[in-house]
């Protein structure tokens, strides 16, 4: 009979903390983040790099930009086909992948400026990007001022003295511009005539007056030669005058009407030669 009192003695039982699987819901959650940030990031990685991939096909490859719409405009002398022909080569030098010249945004304007004046000479050269693939080419000429012939070549040439295009003598039809014979010692260097500007300066100038003070003398053509200050001009008739290009025009003509209308009359039609260039003094022959 158990007594009062006497209790049977409780176990100790503690909790093995050791046995147990303890987890964190605040770590799982930040592993969850973590990686769902890692996927995120090779996301925009790969995203970033298809976007400069198409950056740069767009911009480098693709014939969005590729020039197809040529138009010059303002050519007197030079034909489109040479403008065109030096386009083209620029177009088709440089890199292909890298800055290509056939792509308008790398296209180098300035460049074919350079060119075109280098050969030509122009006043001036307007070349404008007409987006997204067009090349507006607008050239003002130099004025012409002369046929210039050497060598058995007949060349238009300008004010500046250059030959800016070859022409068949058969083709000229009217009498615009006086025709200038070099039988000098200087050549052209490349397209630049190499003698004095006074001489053509002089020709011209003498050209359009020539036929009010002398109406029924029509001439032919100048010859410039290695003789010093002046300038032959050849009429149609044979006759030769030599002028000075250091004296006045109007004084010389005035010298030449006095002794073709006062001194030699029906005579002056039989005269071979006539020099005008020793001043008052007038020989002819």
């Amino acid at each position: 009979m158990p007594m009062l009192g006497n209790y049977p003695a409780k176990k100790n039982s503690q909790i093995d903390y050791h046995e147990k699987k303890l987890e964190n819901p605040f770590y799982k959650r930040r592993e969850n983040i973590v990686s769902f940030a890692g996927v995120k990031g090779k996301l925009i990685i790969i995203g970033s790099a298809l976007i400069l991939i198409f950056i740069v096909w767009f911009i480098f490859i693709s014939h969005f930009w590729a020039i197809q719409k040529i138009s010059v405009a303002g050519i007197d002398q030079t034909s489109n086909d040479e403008i065109n022909g030096l386009l083209a080569e620029q177009m088709h030098s440089g890199g292909f992948i890298i800055f290509p010249q056939s792509n308008l945004l790398f296209f180098n304007a300035k460049k074919f400026q350079n060119t075109l004046q280098d050969k030509y000479h122009f006043q001036n050269i307007a070349i404008k990007k007409k987006w997204p693939a067009g090349l507006e080419i607008n050239i003002t000429n130099k004025p012409l001022i002369c046929i210039w012939e050497e060598g058995g070549d007949y060349f238009y040439a300008d004010t500046d003295g250059y030959a800016v295009q070859k022409i068949d003598p058969l083709s000229i039809k009217d009498k615009k511009y006086p025709l200038i014979d070099n039988e000098s010692s200087l050549k052209m260097y490349n397209t630049h005539i190499t003698v004095d500007l006074n001489y053509i300066d002089f020709a011209a100038a003498l050209y359009l007056k020539f036929s009010q003070a002398i109406p029924d003398v029509i001439p032919d053509h100048f010859v410039v030669d290695d003789s010093v200050d002046t300038i032959k001009l050849l009429t149609t008739s044979g006759l030769t005058i030599t002028f000075s290009t250091r004296d006045a025009i109007d004084t010389q003509l005035n010298n030449l009407a006095i002794l073709k209308n006062q001194k030699l009359k029906d005579d002056f039609a039989k005269q071979k030669m006539i020099n005008l260039s020793f001043g008052d003094k007038i020989y002819y022959q």
